[in-house]
């Protein structure tokens, strides 16, 4: 078969329209890629601007909070300046009355040291005032193991330990001479009394208010007081030392019962032995009262 010529001419012409249709093709799809960059950027920005505004607002509100709370603390600091003037406005006078008081009584470490010495000398007292107590019951107790019930009974009046008797166990009916019964009961009790050492004893006489039908006896006075006496005189004829011993007559003015009674006035005629407290055991009477009656 016989071949076709083509001349350079027409090879010529048919390679530049492809090269045409080539290079066109290229071109519009990077157009399109560019155009499509810039709608995605567009799109980017938006975004971007919104977060912007949003992130704004979010920190202009920080900002306002933040702003409000530095004004409540500048308020608050106000305050606590103003409370701390008030406060070292007390102090100073706080001090300058501590300053007084201790000028007047003492630093508070005197008064401390002072404090101490006084609970010392409370805790002593106390001390002594068991070892009375303790005293007191052993003689309670003695006296109960000595006596039959019904010659005499122990109480405390007055801050005082008594023993007492009615007067039917020692004397006669108006009599001031004490009878055998009463002697016995006595010896007994001198017995029990002679163990108290450094004590003193006061015999006291105590009648009803009946007057007295005996012309021996002018009134309750003279037999409350010779019925006493007599008490002492055979106390100290039984070895109690006569030094610790002292007779007072009461009368009727000193009951325990009522006298509108044969049971009350019973109560009221009797003897009474009393302990009397020793000096130091009685609260010191404050200087100036001395010095007042100077």
């Amino acid at each position: 078969m016989k071949k076709r010529y083509q001349s350079p001419l027409v090879l010529l012409v048919t390679v530049l329209f492809a090269l045409a249709a080539t290079t066109g093709c290229v071109g519009k799809k990077k157009y399109e890629a560019a155009v499509q960059d810039r709608e995605n950027l567009k799109v980017e920005l938006a975004k971007t601007k919104k977060s912007a505004s949003e992130t704004e607002a979010e920190l202009q509100a920080r900002i306002d909070a933040l702003e409000d709370r530095i004004t409540q603390l500048k308020d608050r600091i106000d305050q606590l300046e103003t409370t701390k003037a008030d406060l070292e406005t007390k102090i100073e006078e706080l001090n300058g009355t501590l300053k007084m008081y201790e000028s007047e009584h003492g630093t508070l470490e005197e008064r401390l040291k002072a404090t101490k010495g006084e609970l010392a000398e409370l805790r002593e007292e106390q001390r002594k005032q068991q070892a009375r107590l303790e005293r007191y019951r052993d003689l309670a107790r003695r006296l109960a193991e000595t006596f039959q019930s019904g010659q005499l009974s122990v109480k405390v009046r007055d801050g005082k330990m008594v023993i007492e008797m009615s007067d039917d166990v020692l004397f006669d009916s108006g009599r001031a001479r004490i009878n055998d019964n009463g002697r016995d009961v006595l010896k007994q009790l001198a017995g029990v009394l002679q163990d108290l050492k450094d004590r003193e004893f006061l015999v006291a006489g105590h009648t009803d208010d009946v007057p007295i039908g005996s012309s021996q006896f002018q009134d309750n006075w003279e037999l409350s007081t010779a019925r006493s006496t007599n008490v002492v005189r055979y106390l100290a004829e039984e070895g109690v030392p006569p030094e610790t011993l002292a007779a007072a007559g009461y009368s009727k003015y000193d009951p325990i019962a009522s006298n509108k009674s044969d049971q009350g006035r019973a109560k009221n005629r009797r003897i009474e032995i009393i302990l009397m407290p020793k000096l130091e055991e009685l609260p010191e009477l404050p200087s100036d009262i001395v010095e007042g009656s100077q």
